[in-house]
């Protein structure tokens, strides 16, 4: 069969490890059974903070400082908080220096993409989903930018139709903090990246509960025109934030879209 759907699941902030999409993948696959799109798709697993070694140097810097101090050990909130807020900080910073995480992160997320557009040329009539969560909204967000532009990796070597995301079908934001990143600028200035294709349509789920999750149509004109938003319930207000991938709420929806992307290939 020459129909398979490919998605690009991509994590957001704190330590995290192969594996993660576990639960939804499970929640796929007993929603897709007995349907046309069983066995059909493929997830791929993408770790950009763990592949630029940027968890291991949290970890290795917290170590130093808790042994000193003693700071609580492994299950301190200061550990916490810097490998899930150290993540923002880090990724920023420097941006357009060659070396910078910024840069290491997009390189990273360019190989990863290439690479799957190399398995779907094995299946002519394949999709290409990304469903991005927490701070990883924003990674995606300016890399697209950066690809369209010119800017950072794609300064020296512009993007191409195997990494500038032009055949993206589906593009899916979990608990997206985008807003957190561009709440100092006039909305006039808090532009969105252009729509990859005609039949391209990106999805927003939040909980309102989540303090770290935010709806992105109201951001600017252009993000109007392009995000729709849907408010969900994943539960309990301190947790909110992490249960997005295996919460019925979007896995459910997401499963029928698939299915419709997969019915009409």
């Amino acid at each position: 069969m020459n129909n398979r759907i490919f998605i690009i699941a991509i994590p957001g902030i704190g330590t995290k490890e192969d594996g993660f999409s576990k639960g939804f993948q499970k929640d796929l696959e007993k929603f897709s059974k007995n349907a046309p799109l069983e066995g059909n798709y493929e997830v791929i697993e993408c770790l950009p903070f763990k592949e630029t070694n940027i968890d291991e140097n949290q970890k290795a810097l917290f170590n130093r400082l808790d042994e000193e101090n003693n700071l609580g050990g492994v299950l301190s909130f200061r550990k916490t908080l810097m490998e899930a807020f150290g993540d923002g900080v880090t990724f920023e910073r420097n941006a357009a220096d060659i070396n910078s995480p910024y840069q290491r992160i997009h390189g990273y997320l360019r190989r990863v993409i290439q690479e799957t557009n190399k398995k779907m040329q094995d299946f002519p009539d394949s999709k290409l989903l990304i469903v991005a969560s927490s701070m990883s909204s924003h990674i995606l967000s300016t890399y697209v930018w950066d690809a369209d532009h010119g800017k950072g990796i794609f300064k020296s070597i512009p993007a191409n139709n195997q990494n500038n995301l032009k055949n993206l079908s589906y593009l899916v934001t979990l608990g997206s903090n985008i807003p957190l990143f561009v709440s100092g600028l006039a909305e006039n200035q808090i532009i969105a990246f252009d729509k990859r294709n005609p039949d391209f349509t990106w999805d927003n789920y939040y909980d309102k509960d989540d303090v770290l999750g935010w709806p992105l149509k109201q951001l600017s004109n252009s993000y109007k025109n392009l995000v729709n938003d849907f408010q969900i319930n994943t539960g309990l207000y301190v947790g909110s934030h992490v249960k997005y991938w295996s919460d019925n709420d979007f896995t459910k929806p997401f499963v029928q879209t698939l299915l419709e992307l997969f019915n009409a290939m």
